[in-house]
C-alpha cells in the first residue's frame, strides 16, 4: 500500500468518524513531509553526481593540453625505442654471440625506454601516485621472483656474462666439471657438450661460470706427449736421438716449433723419457689421431735401434708356510713325508761322519808310524 492509498483511507475514515478528522490531517501532513524528504534527497544526490561531472568535465578540459603532450611523448617514445633498438642489435652482434642474447639485450632496452616515456606522460598528466605505485608494485615483484626463481636468475646472468665476455664459442673443445667434448650449443640458461661417444650433456651457466673450465682451441696449437721407458744398459744419448728423429718425421708437426725430449726419472726398471710434439689446434688431424702416430712412431724407432721397452719387474718373498698352506692336501701329505726323509738322512749322515773322521785319523797315524820308520 502506497502513500497515496493510505490518505485516500484516512479520509474516507475522517467522513464516517468525525473524530479522526485531525489524525487523517495529521497523517496526511506526515505523507507530504516524507515525500518532500525523499525528493529533497534525490536533487541533492543528483546535484552531486552532477557536480563530479563538471568538475571532471572541467579537469579533463584542463588537461587537453597535457593530455596532448602526453601522446606526443609516447610516440616519440616508441620511435625512440625502434631506433635504439636498431642500433643495438648492430652493435651487440660484435660484442656478444646468440641470436638469442641479442635479441634479449634489444628487447630489453626497447622496453626499458617505452617504461621511461610511460612515466613521463603519467608524471605530465600529474599522475605523480600512479606512477609511485606501478613503481612500487614493479619492485615488489621483482623482489618475489628473484627469491622464487634463484637458481634460474643466477644461470640466465651467468649465461649473459659469459655471451660478453665469451671464454668459449661453438665448436671448441673443452674440459669443465670432469666433462670433455666440443660445445655445441649456447643458451642464455645451459650449454650443450658433446663428448666423444656421442652423449650431449647439458650443463647449466652457473656451474660454467663459477668452474675451472680448459679451452683446447683457443691457443690454437696443441702439444702431444708421449711417455716411455728404456732399460738402465742404455746409451742415453742415442735414445735421445732415436726419440727426437721419431718425432721430427710426424707429417702433422708444426714445423715453427721444436721437438721436445726429456729424460724425466729413474723409476724402479727403466728410465724414463717423454717427448713432445706440437700439432695445430683445430687442424687436419685430430688429437687421438695425433697421439696414436705419436705412439707408433717411437715404437717403431726403438725397435729399429734395437731399444727394448723393459716390463715392470717385482721379486715376491713368500714364506714356506705360506706356500705349503695354498698346495692341495695330498701334496702337502708328500712334501712332509719327503721333508722327514731328508731330515732322516741329515741326522744318519752326521752320526756316520764321527765314525769316518775316527778311520781317517788311524789310517794318517799309521801312514806317519811308516814314514818315520824308513826315515830311520
Amino acid at each position: 500500500m502506497n502513500i497515496y492509498q493510505s490518505m485516500m483511507s484516512w479520509n474516507v475514515a475522517a467522513v464516517l468518524n468525525p473524530a479522526a478528522k485531525d489524525q487523517a490531517q495529521q497523517v496526511q501532513q506526515s505523507g507530504v513531509d516524507s515525500a518532500l524528504t525523499q525528493a529533497d534527497s534525490v536533487s541533492k544526490v543528483v546535484d552531486i553526481v552532477l557536480g563530479k561531472l563538471g568538475s571532471w568535465w572541467q579537469s579533463a578540459i584542463e588537461m587537453i593540453p597535457n593530455l596532448a603532450v602526453a601522446i606526443l611523448v609516447m610516440v616519440a617514445t616508441l620511435i625512440l625505442a625502434n631506433i635504439v633498438g636498431r642500433i643495438l642489435q648492430r652493435v651487440a652482434g660484435r660484442v656478444v654471440d646468440g641470436e638469442a642474447l641479442e635479441s634479449l639485450l634489444t628487447t630489453i632496452v626497447k622496453t626499458a625506454v617505452v617504461c621511461i616515456g610511460c612515466f613521463v606522460s603519467l608524471s605530465l598528466m600529474n599522475l605523480d601516485k600512479t606512477v609511485t605505485s606501478l613503481l612500487a608494485g614493479v619492485g615488489i615483484i621483482g623482489l618475489a621472483i628473484g627469491f622464487a626463481f634463484q637458481d634460474l636468475a643466477a644461470n640466465f646472468l651467468a649465461g649473459i656474462i659469459m655471451s660478453i665476455r665469451k671464454p668459449f664459442k661453438v665448436n671448441d673443445l673443452v674440459r669443465t666439471k670432469g666433462y670433455l667434448g666440443f660445445v655445441k650449443k649456447i643458451n642464455l640458461c645451459n650449454t650443450i657438450i658433446e663428448n666423444f661417444t656421442g652423449q650431449r650433456i647439458i650443463i647449466p651457466n652457473k656451474e660454467l661460470f663459477q668452474s675451472p673450465l680448459e679451452n683446447y682451441l683457443v691457443t690454437g696449437s696443441r702439444r702431444v706427449d708421449v711417455d716411455v721407458g728404456v732399460p738402465y744398459d742404455s746409451d742415453l744419448a742415442q735414445v735421445e736421438q732415436v726419440l727426437r728423429d721419431a718425432a721430427a718425421g710426424l707429417s702433422w708437426r708444426m714445423e715453427d716449433k721444436e721437438v721436445s725430449v726429456w729424460c724425466l726419472e729413474f723409476d724402479d726398471s727403466s728410465i724414463s723419457w717423454k717427448v713432445g710434439v706440437w700439432m695445430k689446434c683445430p687442424g687436419d688431424t685430430g688429437y687421438y689421431d695425433a697421439k696414436h702416430d705419436a705412439h707408433l712412431a717411437v715404437k717403431k724407432a726403438l725397435n729399429e735401434a734395437e731399444i727394448t721397452i723393459p716390463l715392470p719387474i717385482r721379486t715376491l718373498n713368500i714364506p714356506d708356510r705360506t706356500i705349503d698352506r695354498l698346495l692341495p692336501h695330498d701334496q702337502q701329505h708328500d712334501k712332509k713325508r719327503d721333508k722327514e726323509k731328508s731330515n732322516d738322512f741329515d741326522q744318519n749322515h752326521r752320526s756316520d761322519q764321527p765314525h769316518q773322521e775316527g778311520s781317517d785319523r788311524d789310517s794318517t797315524g799309521d801312514s806317519s808310524d811308516g814314514d818315520e820308520d824308513g826315515e830311520s
